[in-house]
């Protein structure tokens, strides 16, 4: 049996948020690296943070 499905609205607790965007982030990355490798595709992810911070990801281009 699998999870239910979460409820998409924004979290109201700050600490819960950082740590769900750092979770999510971190996630999100695994997903366009492991993309790239096995379908062998180019691919850039771009993140900006609430506060403006960047966060970046791109496949080696080979």
């Amino acid at each position: 049996m699998g999870r239910g499905r979460v409820q998409l609205k924004r979290i109201e607790n700050k600490i819960n948020r950082q740590v769900t965007f750092s979770k999510r982030r971190s996630g999100l990355v695994k997903k366009a690296h492991e993309i790239s490798v096995l379908c062998d595709a180019e691919v850039a992810l771009i993140i900006f943070s609430h506060r403006g911070k960047l966060f970046e990801y791109s496949s080696d281009s080979s």
